[in-house]
């Protein structure tokens, strides 16, 4: 298989049009998305600052209610990109794609409207009867748990979120908005990484891993027999060409 890797757009529009020029007429087929469609703004900068000042965030600032108005435009054009790559596109959410309601409300509707896009956030979707396509969103945490001004899933959830796919014969590609901690995780001297992750690829043995949220950690990397895959941000230009069979990895920038 031919795979469109893309990831952490941040709603910048522009390199939409760029990517779809750029992959027109390639032998692909399909996409994986690993999430950030939206911009850390508001409400992200409001837990943040809580966070900092040991309080409690507030969600009914008037900012804050705009911006998710707002927010509502760039899910409907980054999705009509997805309808207009005319390929299977499976996403995930990251991060900032909050609140989670909203994230699945207008991804529902999407899908409804696109029988090509595929939300697989705790969620499976079986290609050709062998290839089997799961993922699992937002910042992957030991203990920690938000879903309405970031998303933050607990080691708990994602494990029981993904718990169908243990002894799945099928050839696995799994997204991740987080990467492994240690692999292509590195970013402006942090490690964004989890080791949930590590503990999924070894539990689940997935060939192919997609990931995102380190934007400074692009690049491809084998952990055993799994390929650990991070394209680069989206709204860099960043985007990766996978063929499965080759076993290769191409990085690109349009």
């Amino acid at each position: 298989m031919k795979i469109l890797a893309i990831s952490d757009w941040h709603g910048k529009e522009g390199v939409l049009s760029e990517l779809t020029l750029a992959v027109k007429g390639l032998p692909l087929d399909l996409v994986v998305f690993t999430g950030d469609i939206l911009q850390w703004k508001a409400k992200c900068s409001e837990w943040a600052n809580a966070k900092r000042e040991n309080r409690d965030p507030k969600s009914d600032l008037p900012e804050i209610r705009e911006e998710i108005e707002e927010n509502a435009q760039l899910y409907h054009t980054f999705y009509r990109t997805a309808k207009d790559i005319h390929l299977p596109f499976f996403t995930i959410p990251g991060n900032v794609d909050s609140p989670l309601s909203q994230y699945i409300k207008i991804g529902w509707e999407q899908t409804r409207q696109n029988r090509n896009l595929h939300m697989v956030h705790s969620n499976l979707y079986i290609m050709n009867d062998e290839v089997a396509v799961s993922g699992f969103g937002g910042e992957v945490t030991e203990k920690e748990k938000d879903d309405f001004f970031v998303l933050q899933f607990p080691r708990w959830e994602v494990e029981f979120g993904l718990s169908f796919l243990s002894g799945l014969p099928r050839l696995k590609i799994l997204l991740s908005h987080t990467p492994p901690f240690g692999v292509l995780d590195a970013d402006d001297g942090k490690h964004k990484g989890s080791n949930v992750i590590n503990d999924l690829i070894q539990s689940f043995r997935p060939l192919w891993v997609f990931c995102g949220h380190a934007h400074g950690a692009r690049g491809n990397e084998p952990i055993g027999e799994c390929m650990v895959v991070n394209p680069g941000a989206l709204k860099n230009g960043f985007y990766a060409l996978v063929d499965t069979e080759e076993k290769k990895v191409k990085l690109k920038t349009v």
